[in-house]
């Protein structure tokens, strides 16, 4: 279900032939037309021989269209999105940013030299899918058992790891709350880590989860939490950002001695849950 939409992204006119070397695989998550046991690689080997003496000739997806598409839209940040506006009827008020916007806007002033962090939530499909990184060892997830709260301390030991580039710690509210003290360790070590809090005032995963089928979402919604202040109390330097003007302290905390660390605490918008998450719950 994680790599094909639930069998969405298989076309309905699609002749599916499945190859494993475990009978008892062939057709356990989707309908196929044919299903050969046998070796991947010795098949598609042996496929390719019979099409090459029948005369066939396979031109595959590498054609000049694929190759022009994947230039204009080879990166999340190419395809084009309606924004998601949300006015708070909270008694701070003030508008909501799009987690989107957020990104991208982050994206493009941050340098290209830097380790991304991510923590678990409802939030984390966005700094996965809109922070460049340059190369493997630029991503660090962290998953366990599907636990939130892990991020801000998987990006402290990176960014002591690797101390040649930025780290980024991208968390939701409710894993950056239950990691609060950490804050106090990213400042005693003076690191410069730029960590993003993405507040939808919810464990949003439960929210977008359990609130369609009608349960009550007391227990995964609180009251809004002024999060730039808890970083300030702990020595960082903070701001709340609900546009992307708001972002200007960071420009300058990027382009300042980074001698400790920035919090952004990022309003976002939250009425729909993220395309990748409403995908996964559909198997749920």
């Amino acid at each position: 279900m994680w790599t094909t939409r639930h069998g969405a992204l298989v076309g309905r006119a699609a002749t599916v032939v499945q190859v494993d070397v475990e009978a008892r695989a062939l057709g356990a998550h989707h309908q196929v037309d044919l299903g050969l046991i046998g070796d991947v690689a010795e098949t598609a080997r042996a496929a390719a021989a019979e099409l090459d003496a029948r005369g066939h000739s396979a031109t595959g997806y590498r054609t000049p269209d694929v190759a022009d598409r994947i230039a204009r839209e080879g990166r999340w940040q190419d395809i084009p999105y309606e924004e998601d506006k949300e006015h708070d009827q909270h008694p701070d008020g003030g508008p909501r940013i799009d987690p989107r916007t957020l990104t991208i806007a982050l994206d493009g002033m941050l340098p290209r030299e830097r380790t991304v962090a991510v923590d678990s939530g409802n939030f984390m499909g966005y700094p996965a899918m809109f922070l460049d990184v340059p190369d493997a060892d630029g991503l660090v997830f962290t998953q366990a058992f599907q636990s939130i709260g892990l991020g801000l301390a998987t990006a402290i030991g990176a960014a002591v790891a690797r101390p040649d580039r930025l780290t980024v710690a991208a968390l939701g509210d409710g894993g950056a709350l239950m990691a609060a003290a950490e804050l106090e360790t990213a400042v005693r070590l003076g690191l410069g880590l730029l960590v993003v809090v993405y507040d939808d005032e919810a464990y949003g995963a439960e929210v977008h989860h359990f609130g369609p089928s009608g349960h009550p979402l007391g227990t995964v919604t609180f009251p809004p939490a002024d999060v730039a202040a808890i970083g300030r109390g702990f020595g960082c330097a903070a701001v709340t950002v609900r546009r992307p003007d708001d972002l200007g302290a960071v420009a300058g905390w990027l382009a300042g001695p980074r001698d400790r660390p920035m919090l952004v605490h990022a309003k976002i918008a939250r009425g729909r849950p993220s395309w990748w998450l409403a995908e996964a719950f559909r198997g749920h």
